[in-house]
């Protein structure tokens, strides 16, 4: 059986556990009490009594029966004191049992409490020490890499000055070996006249600008003096481009006044020619001119004539004041007239013979004329 007694943890099932032990302490009692009970029938059937009899048989009957009921009842009674008595001083017992199972959860809550406490300042203390930890382990590894760095930067600085060294030395002879250009140019300034250099503290200073400007000059010129002489070479090429292309034009317009000369003449042959055609055209445009001026005056006459046989109205236009045209439309006018006239006549004749005869030779004659 497991009790909150033996494990303490399990508080939650104090309650159940105690409610399963009484039920187990009563079941026991009671089949304890059962078993004494039917050992003590075992023992009473076992065991010959002779009772004391002073009554007759009938009433010892009845009474006897009663007597052993009220004997085993008794019996009973007796026996479930005795149990009520232990019951209760199990309860009792186990009611001190509880109390003490009470005192000792109480007690176990006020231990886990602590422990909690403790484990809680403890995971505190550990926390912090992890984050001393950890920042301590950034410390250090940021003073190692500036350690590092550093490092490298020394031995950087120790280079650049073992290179600074070796270049210190290098100018020195340079130094020296310049020293001896310095007196040059000393002698030389003392041998210049006066006021050529700049007044300057600096002699040295004055006579290298002065050779630097000169020298600047000097490039100067001689570049000017390359382009020029490019510019006239350029120039001189485009001058022979230019004469080859000259001459050649002059070639070209030699030939093409040759050519227009040839066309010149021809120009004037043909225009003697054509002259010559137009002498002879002007003679035909004459003949051409009577021949019209006859076939006007004919279509005059003609007109002339159909108009009198019209007999024309003083309204009308007379035939000299017509143009060409005016004068054919009388003529047609005149003709459409006769043609009416000969199908008049042609349609008499289909009526009468005799009259068809004089009206056909009346028509001829009318249209001869």
């Amino acid at each position: 059986m497991i009790c909150c007694s033996t494990y303490p943890s399990h508080n939650d099932l104090c309650g159940l556990c105690c409610n399963m032990l009484l039920a187990e302490f009563m079941h026991n009692k009671v089949e304890q009490q059962l078993r004494l009970y039917k050992k003590k029938e075992d023992e009473d059937d076992n065991v010959k009594t002779f009772p004391v009899v002073h009554e007759t048989a009938g009433r010892l009957i009845e009474t006897g029966i009663n007597t052993l009921q009220k004997t085993l009842l008794l019996k009973k009674e007796v026996e479930v004191e005795k149990v009520q008595v232990e019951l209760a001083g199990k309860r009792e017992e186990f009611r001190k049992r509880m109390e003490k199972c009470a005192e000792r959860q109480v007690a176990l809550q006020k231990e886990q409490q602590k422990m909690r406490e403790r484990v809680t300042k403890f995971e505190k203390f550990i926390a912090d020490n992890e984050a001393k930890r950890r920042r301590a382990i950034q410390r250090y590894q940021t003073e190692v890499r500036l350690n590092e760095q550093k490092s490298r930067e020394l031995e950087e600085l120790r280079v650049e000055l073992e290179q600074q060294k070796k270049i210190h030395s290098k100018l020195q002879k340079k130094i020296d070996v310049y020293r001896l250009y310095e007196q040059f140019l000393l002698q030389s300034i003392e041998k210049l006249p006066e006021n050529y250099l700049e007044m300057s503290e600096n002699q040295i200073n004055s006579l290298m600008m002065r050779y630097e400007t000169l020298s600047a000059t000097h490039d100067g010129l001689v570049k000017d003096l390359e382009g020029n002489a490019t510019q006239l070479e350029k120039l001189k090429a485009e001058y022979e481009v230019l004469k080859q292309e000259h001459e050649k034009r002059v070639v070209s317009i030699s030939s093409q006044v040759a050519i227009l000369q040839k066309q010149q003449e021809r120009t004037i042959d043909s225009g003697k020619q054509k002259e010559e055609w137009y002498i002879v055209e002007k003679e035909v445009s004459r003949e051409e001119l009577a021949e019209m001026g006859q076939i006007y005056m004919a279509i005059e006459n003609i007109a002339m004539k159909c108009q009198r046989k019209k007999k024309a109205s003083l309204d009308e236009k007379p035939i000299s004041s017509m143009n060409l045209d005016e004068k054919l439309d009388a003529i047609k006018e005149y003709m459409c007239d006769e043609n009416d006239v000969y199908e008049m006549a042609l349609n008499y004749e289909k009526s009468s013979r005799s009259i068809e005869g004089s009206g056909r030779r009346r028509g001829r004659v009318h249209f001869v004329e």
